[in-house]
């Protein structure tokens, strides 16, 4: 299942969305969603589920930017640049629009008064889409990579038997 992070500390405002997504499947895969009631608490849990596809983040928790701090340090400090982050705001004076979106890297912004159940999932499905993309782009440059060094490191002067293994390891390694 596609894993989706809620991130807000109001705990109506996972059930409504929890709702909203109910029944979203991409690729024919369903959706399992996590719950943080903090920005601290979103930290833990990608730390220890790094494989999070989308985050529906909510700007203002336990201090006014700690949607934004959470942000800035998935992006940063775990380096998780795959997690798409739909920002939510009840607040969006906190957060202006534009500004938010190209200083902390994020996909969306919801302004909760104004998202609709459909949007959301709207929202959401587009975002797990683009994860996937991401995903899958980095397996292939990754494929490529290990071909390049492959090729790359065959000398007609080594011994047949370590450049037969050589290219061994690396079908063995490219493939699925």
């Amino acid at each position: 299942a596609h894993r989706v992070l809620i991130v807000d500390d109001e705990p109506d405002i996972h059930a409504v969305t929890k709702l909203s997504l109910k029944g979203l499947k991409l690729g024919g895969r369903g959706v399992e969603i996590l719950i943080a009631a903090s920005g601290k608490e979103a930290l833990e849990i990608l730390q220890a589920t790094p494989d999070v596809a989308v985050i529906l983040l909510d700007v203002v928790m336990e201090t006014d930017s700690a949607g934004l701090d959470a942000c800035r340090k998935i992006r940063n400090e775990l380096g998780n640049h795959f997690v798409r982050i739909l920002l939510r705001t009840g607040q969006p004076g906190v957060a202006p629009e534009r500004q938010t979106i190209d200083e902390y890297d994020i996909d969306g912004y919801l302004p909760k008064a104004e998202i609709s159940s459909t949007k959301l999932y709207s929202a959401v499905r587009t975002a797990l889409k683009a994860y996937e993309e991401l995903v899958e782009l980095e397996r292939h440059r990754s494929l490529l990579a290990a071909m390049h060094d492959c090729v790359a490191a065959l000398h007609s002067f080594a011994p047949l038997k370590d450049t037969l293994q050589r290219v061994l390891d690396t079908a063995v390694l490219i493939s699925p």
